[in-house]
C-alpha cells in the first residue's frame, strides 16, 4: 500500500536536500540526533517536515516547529508514545512547502483516472435502459452478478454502450436478467490527498506520480527561487524530464470493454 507520506518523501527527494539518519533519543514532542549537533544553523528545518521510517511511528509526517543546533533536536506536535533511540527517520526544510507538494502529487493525479465500481442497479429481464447514478460516466466495463447466489462469480456484458444523456443502454435480448445486480466499472477521478495517511490508489504508477509530481513542483520553484545555485532547479528538471519519458500514469493499459 503507498500512501502520501511514502510519495511525497520521494518527491522531496527529488527537488531539495533530504537528509536521512538515525534518532540517538527522543521524546513525545522531539527527535534528537547528535550527529546533526553544529552541523547546521538553528531553526534550519523550522516549517520542513520529518518521516518516520521505522519503529513505533513508521509512516507519519510532523510539521517541524523548531530545530536547535546546539543539541541536534527537531520539535513537532506531539504524540502518543515518544520518539526511541535508534529510529530511522528523514528531515527537510521548507524551501518547497508541504502544501505545494501534496498540491503537486494532487494536480499529477487530476491528470489521469482510477476506477470506480457502482454496484446499484439490478435487473429484470426486461428493462434495457438504466440511468446512470450520479457521478458514474464514462463505463468502461460492465459485468452482472446473481445476487442470490453467494460466490456466483462476476459475468462480463459486451453488449451495452453509454449514451450521452446519461444512460446505459443494452442491446435488445440482453437484458441483464431479473435479480441481478449490475456492477460499472467506470473512469473517476483519484481521490483527494487529505493528509499523509491517505492512500494512493494501486492503478497509479508510483514512479510517474513521483516524477510528475516533483516537474510541478520544480516550476513552482522556478517562480519563487529562480536560478539560485542552492537549489539546482535546471540541473534537478533535466533528471525528472529524462525519467519521465516512456512513463505511463497507469499500471494497467486502458482496455475498453
Amino acid at each position: 500500500m503507498t500512501t502520501a507520506a511514502d510519495i511525497t518523501i520521494k518527491v522531496y527527494r527529488e527537488v531539495e536536500d533530504v537528509i536521512e539518519g538515525t534518532a540517538t533519543g527522543g521524546s513525545t514532542t522531539t527527535l534528537v540526533d547528535s550527529t546533526l549537533l553544529g552541523t547546521l544553523p538553528n531553526d534550519h528545518f523550522n516549517g520542513g517536515r520529518l518521516w518516520i521510517l521505522s519503529g513505533t511511528h513508521t509512516g507519519k509526517v510532523f510539521a517541524i516547529t523548531d530545530f536547535a543546533t546546539t543539541s541536534g533536536t527537531v520539535t513537532f506536535a506531539s504524540v502518543t508514545g515518544a520518539i526511541a533511540a535508534g529510529v530511522r527517520y528523514a528531515i527537510c526544510r521548507s524551501a518547497y512547502p508541504w502544501d505545494q507538494v501534496v498540491s503537486a502529487v494532487q494536480r499529477a493525479l487530476e491528470s489521469t483516472w482510477v476506477t470506480g465500481i457502482d454496484s446499484t442497479l439490478d435487473g429484470d429481464g426486461e428493462t434495457l435502459e438504466f440511468t446512470l447514478p450520479a457521478g458514474v460516466y464514462d463505463v468502461k466495463k460492465v459485468e452482472f452478478e446473481n445476487a442470490a447466489i453467494a460466490n456466483s462469480g462476476y459475468k462480463i456484458s459486451t453488449h451495452w454502450r453509454e449514451t450521452s444523456d446519461g444512460k446505459l443502454r443494452f442491446d435488445y435480448g440482453y437484458a441483464p436478467a431479473d435479480g441481478y445486480t449490475i456492477h460499472v466499472y467506470y473512469r473517476k477521478l483519484h481521490d483527494t490527498i487529505t493528509d499523509y495517511t491517505t492512500t494512493i490508489s494501486n492503478e497509479i504508477n508510483a514512479e510517474w506520480l513521483k516524477w510528475t509530481a516533483a516537474k510541478e513542483l520544480l516550476w513552482w520553484g522556478v517562480t519563487m527561487h529562480g536560478q539560485q545555485v542552492e537549489y539546482r532547479i535546471e540541473e534537478r528538471m533535466n533528471k525528472v524530464m529524462a525519467n519521465l519519458q516512456g512513463r505511463l500514469p497507469r499500471r494497467e493499459p486502458d482496455i475498453m470493454i
